[in-house]
């Protein structure tokens, strides 16, 4: 699995306060028996929750969080359990 290194970086909300901004990152796995390059966008909901944005290619594939109990959640997409527990443990994987 290969992993790319994730950088910060300085925004201004509208309030002129400093938030730090996660860039997008690159994953390595096995989806449908194919090794694909995945792009991952951190991003946050309105309500401050981290949320990832999946992409392959040009192509939104899925977006998902953590919950609380370290499972992880589809929230858009159509991908089966496995594949979002393999890109999950990626992600955490990379946190490290």
């Amino acid at each position: 699995m290969l992993i790319t290194t994730r950088v910060a970086r300085k925004k201004f909300n509208k309030m002129g306060d400093i938030e730090l901004h996660q860039e997008s990152f690159e994953i390595n796995i096995n989806l449908d028996g194919t090794d694909q390059t995945i792009r991952v966008s951190p991003e946050e909901t309105t309500d401050g929750v981290e949320f990832f944005r999946c992409s392959l290619g040009e192509k939104n594939i899925t977006q998902i969080r953590k919950e609380k109990d370290g499972s992880w959640e589809q929230m858009w997409g159509a991908l089966d359990v496995k594949t979002i527990e393999t890109i999950g443990q990626a992600i955490t994987n990379r946190s490290r």
